[in-house]
């Protein structure tokens, strides 16, 4: 396929480029920024998805305190910054 001019170049990169900003606006911002963080390279911290995680082991068959190893942790959790 022969170049094309630089003029329909132009034309095709600014057609590209007004479609990815219609897809981006239709995007959540927060999966936006997720996909910007996992792009350069950095983790995600999803602080509900954890928090379900330890509550789902802390009310599993190996906790037999009726729930306050969990009060006790979710209370010391809550001063810790993230």
């Amino acid at each position: 396929m022969p170049p094309s001019p630089p003029d329909d170049r132009k034309a095709v990169m600014r057609r590209i480029n007004l479609q990815a900003d219609a897809i981006r606006r239709k995007l959540d911002p927060k999966v936006l920024e997720r996909a910007k963080v996992v792009a350069e390279g950095g983790e995600i911290y999803d602080r509900e998805a954890a928090q379900k995680v330890v509550g789902e082991f802390l009310k599993g068959k190996t906790r037999k305190d009726g729930g306050l190893f969990q009060q006790e942790l979710m209370v010391r959790l809550r001063g810790v910054k993230h």
